[in-house]
């Protein structure tokens, strides 16, 4: 859920500022936290006026007058509606309903639902007793123009910046400083959360994960698939230990293109922000391939017993996070497809499927931890998946990222395939 990932108590006020789905994500939050608890929505400035299926009651203090909605265990509160807009109410009159909310969320400043904005010294509106600052920023503003149509307040910006923006596009260097220098939280000493909003394919996640690295607490995702991406923790347990009896060697060191194959796989898996990535191995060589990518070796020394032992020991060094199992041997598994497995990723076991047959990898929530650990022989989790009546199965339309190696005229046909699709 959104409120976890932001770390959201109850008892606390959270303000919300920027650009870019804050109404959207303010709701969201609302609709999750409703169901732990009463909240109140309102805002330092001013917002639409709310659809009736949001709320329960809204309050205006102007008139005292109280408008009924179909929701249920939300309640917006403000001055008055005029202009379509419900205007403020005083930071008094928000702070004497504290006590009869379980959780108050506002936002501190406009926009006119403009991707970008620009802030006047007076913004954002925070009020004194704020817990959490959630600033929202958009990936989606990226390639536009850089306009009067897309960014608030642009005319006031470009009297001081003239020369470098005029004609300009948001580029991803534009975008990276209006996130890391954006007014967001204005001299707030509490905690502080960017939100990048808008993140729905892999470029725009791994744009998000460029800026992360200059950004401290910048969460990626999107309020529009209600997704938020690895800040449930999601871990890698790469199986580089089977015995290859069909292939006869070692199949994962088997080159292709002059690349190992766990290692095409481990290229890969490297881009993206596993808490951490697993290896299992039984061959000196594999740790070798392991040590140049600086993920962790795991010496599985009963490798004999089955596949079952490779999850036994890379299940038993994760903590709280769900765990994503990959074989070594698939190497058309690409990023594309990781990433739509893991967005798509509901706290539920996850699998890839292709026409009702299923492939890996696979996603297990960690509260599946002591089933895996019990596992025995060489049918993995395939028992634990049997017993499960409520699987997420994504639907692909093309095998080919799935297909495994398991002999020597398997490698000979695909290595080929591989090699043209490279070109």
């Amino acid at each position: 859920m959104f409120f976890e990932n932001f770390g959201i108590e109850k008892n606390t006020v959270t303000g919300i500022t920027g650009s870019g789905g804050k109404t959207s994500l303010i709701f969201c939050l609302a609709e999750e936290l409703s169901k732990y608890g009463k909240v109140l929505v309102t805002t330092t400035t001013k917002i639409y006026e709310p659809d009736k299926k949001k709320y329960e009651k809204l309050f205006l203090t102007e008139t005292n007058e109280v408008f009924q909605g179909t929701g249920k265990n939300i309640f917006i509160f403000g001055s008055k509606i005029e202009n379509g807009k419900l205007l403020s109410p005083t930071e008094g009159e928000i702070l004497s309903q504290r006590s009869l909310f379980d959780y108050i969320l506002y936002e501190g400043d406009g926009s006119k639902r403009k991707f970008m904005k620009f802030w006047r010294k007076d913004e954002p509106c925070i009020l004194s007793f704020t817990d959490n600052i959630i600033g929202v920023a958009n990936i989606k503003a990226f390639g536009l123009s850089f306009s009067e149509e897309n960014v608030h307040r642009y005319n006031m910006y470009m009297d001081k910046n003239n020369k470098f923006y005029k004609n300009k596009y948001i580029d991803f260097e534009i975008l990276k400083s209006y996130i890391k220098e954006g007014k967001f939280f204005r001299n707030f000493s509490g905690k502080k959360i960017i939100f990048l909003n808008g993140i729905e394919n892999l470029d725009e996640f791994k744009m998000g994960l460029e800026i992360k690295k200059e950004v401290q607490n910048l969460i990626l995702g999107s309020v529009k698939k209600r997704k938020i991406y690895f800040e449930n923790n999601i871990s890698a347990v790469v199986m580089g230990s089977g015995k290859s009896e069909r292939f006869g060697k070692n199949k994962l060191l088997e080159k292709i293109d002059g690349i190992p194959m766990i290692e095409i796989l481990l290229k890969k898996l490297i881009k993206f922000p596993f808490k951490k990535i697993f290896v299992t191995y039984k061959d000196q060589e594999v740790f070798e391939i392991c040590k140049k990518y600086n993920v962790i070796s795991l010496k599985n020394n009963r490798y004999y017993l089955g596949q079952s032992e490779s999850i036994k020991l890379g299940t038993s060094n994760i903590k709280n996070e769900s765990i994503m199992f990959f074989t070594g041997d698939m190497p058309f598994l690409s990023e594309e497809v990781i990433f739509k497995i893991i967005s798509e990723y509901d706290n539920r076991i996850t699998i890839p499927v292709v026409s009702g047959e299923r492939f890996s990898p696979v996603i297990f929530p960690n509260r599946y931890k002591e089933a895996l650990l019990s596992l025995s022989g060489d049918i993995g989790g395939r028992e634990i998946i049997r017993k499960e009546k409520d699987i997420n199965f994504i639907d692909f339309f093309d095998k080919k990222p799935f297909i495994d190696i398991d002999t020597e005229e398997d490698f000979e046909n695909l290595k080929v395939v591989f090699k043209d699709d490279r070109k």
